[in-house]
């Protein structure tokens, strides 16, 4: 393993040599940018720093996961997204039954937990194909090489961050339901992985070599594939060969807005990134006074989760998606000739389930369906559940002007929604907009940073809402990547200080 370097500020600005990028994590922010001085694009640089994302916090992304990418292309001017969620098995199906909650509330329950933990709760999963889709299209290296720097960090060993501790901590109990599990994400001892200590995963080293000599085809056609099916088949699960093989990922129109001068590119459903945009030009001709604007945010995030309910399905049982899990990865990139792209996928909260011998932790993204059925969200066969995930672009005057996502559940609209407010309406500059203090309101309830109590609570009374305040700016409320192009040419690169990632510029 490396020696270590000291952990960068979580932002940094200048004018830029080869690009900027913000994740994370500062192994994948150092990857991109390593990829982009090797002579790779926008592109490359996002999907190698995704990569990397999936060994560093292996919890929250990789090979088994699913999600979106939404990237703009300089030379060409085109700007695409690609949807590589997860889907639906087609022998997906689920026993349910009534119960009462610990607030006496009337509610449907999947006996066993099957869509949540476990072998069935695993839905096909999306990234391989879709990060390989992109890359191939745009990229300018050879995937060996954009796979490089997470192949050498998955062999040779990496430190532990901040947030993959949490992660694990916060799941711990799943850390243990199978034995490829234990041996990967537990010390010989059991005990968990702390923030510091040295990790490494040689079998998902090996497991992303065989995709950077054969392609994506190697999971859904060849022997990572088959490794899966024979999992699968011998834990009862639902996902089969025909699911993976059957597996595409999509190139889709990007949803379209403008605001305060911008043009904005960001995904189409089943994203609800465009009711973001919605809600801010609903404020556009609103009077606003800074620290006042807390209570026009929240009227405007209500709104924007009445729309959604109404679009996805019956409020009653799906508020936003029934299982959608706040750990996420997020990234954002943009290079020096303008190529942009911005990444943010995920094992949901994942499975439990590490397939045997490739170091692969899988997704439970079938989580993110509502069991109950007629719903347009229900369990089916090849369906894509609904996703909070948003990763966007926005231009001025043509150029790239910043590439913005997030990870945090529901909150990932909310807190794209106040870093966008705080940048063009409030005027703070990125690293300000960014670290400003949140509030998330949805459906009934308002989640706050403890230390805007004072102004949120007349604002919770007033609507009906439960407020809850979040100590110590957790990344409960969103964890916020994002690059900024500035009128002079200097990049602006911003990761969370929540969730103490890493933007860098070089």
């Amino acid at each position: 393993m490396a020696d270590p370097e000291p952990i960068p500020s979580t932002w940094q600005q200048g004018k830029p040599q080869v690009g900027a990028a913000a994740t994370g994590n500062a192994d994948a922010t150092r990857a991109a940018l390593d990829i982009l001085e090797a002579g790779g694009n926008a592109i490359d640089a996002a999907v190698a720093a995704a990569y990397v994302m999936g060994t560093v916090e292996p919890l929250d992304s990789g090979i088994g996961a699913g999600g979106f990418m939404i990237l703009h292309d300089a030379a060409s001017g085109r700007t695409e997204s690609i949807d590589f969620l997860g889907t639906c098995p087609a022998a997906a199906k689920y026993e349910l039954y009534a119960s009462m909650d610990a607030g006496n509330e009337y509610v449907i329950r999947v006996k066993g937990r099957e869509n949540e933990r476990g072998h069935r709760s695993v839905a096909v999963p999306g990234s391989v194909r879709g990060l390989g889709a992109a890359q191939a299209k745009f990229g300018k290296l050879a995937m060996a090489d954009v796979l490089a720097p997470a192949i050498a960090l998955a062999e040779g060993g990496f430190r532990v961050g901040h947030k993959a501790a949490l992660r694990m901590a916060r799941t711990e109990k799943l850390l243990s339901l199978t034995p490829a599990t234990r041996k990967l994400l537990l010390k010989p001892d059991g005990s968990l992985y702390r923030a510091g200590d040295e990790m490494a995963n040689p079998e998902y080293g090996a497991s992303l070599r065989l995709i950077a000599k054969q392609g994506p085809e190697v999971l859904y056609e060849g022997v990572l594939g088959d490794l899966l099916i024979a999992e699968m088949e011998a834990h009862d699960g639902f996902l089969s060969k025909a699911d993976l093989m059957g597996y595409e990922a999509i190139w889709r129109d990007p949803a379209t807005a403008r605001f305060r001068g911008y043009d904005v590119a960001t995904m189409p459903p089943p994203s609800s990134g465009s009711l973001v945009f919605a809600g801010l030009a609903a404020l556009e001709g609103e009077t606003v006074t800074d620290g006042a604007h807390y209570g026009q945010l929240a009227d405007a995030m209500l709104a924007m989760f009445r729309k959604r309910a109404a679009s996805f399905g019956d409020p009653a049982f799906l508020k936003a998606a029934p299982g959608e899990s706040s750990e996420t990865t997020s990234l954002a990139v943009i290079d020096r000739d303008g190529n942009a792209a911005c990444i943010t996928y995920s094992n949901n909260n994942h499975s439990g389930v590490v397939l045997p011998g490739t170091g692969i932790l899988l997704n439970n993204q079938m989580m993110l369906f509502s069991p109950w059925p007629g719903n347009p969200n229900e369990v089916v066969a090849g369906k894509r559940p609904v996703s909070s995930m948003m990763p966007s672009l926005m231009f001025r005057d043509g150029k790239i002007r910043m590439a913005i996502g997030a990870s945090g559940s529901t909150r990932i609209p909310t807190s794209i929604m106040q870093v966008l407010f705080n940048r063009l309406v409030l005027g703070d500059a990125l690293p300000d907009a960014v670290g400003r203090a949140r509030v998330h309101a949805e459906t009934e309830s308002m989640l706050a940073d403890q230390e805007l109590e004072e102004t949120v609570q007349p604002l919770a009374d007033s609507r009906g809402l439960k407020l809850t305040l979040s100590p110590g700016r957790d990344p409960m409320l969103a964890s916020v990547q994002a690059v900024g192009v500035n009128d002079d040419g200097t990049m602006a690169a911003v990761g969370d200080p929540r969730a103490r990632a890493a933007g860098m510029v070089r």
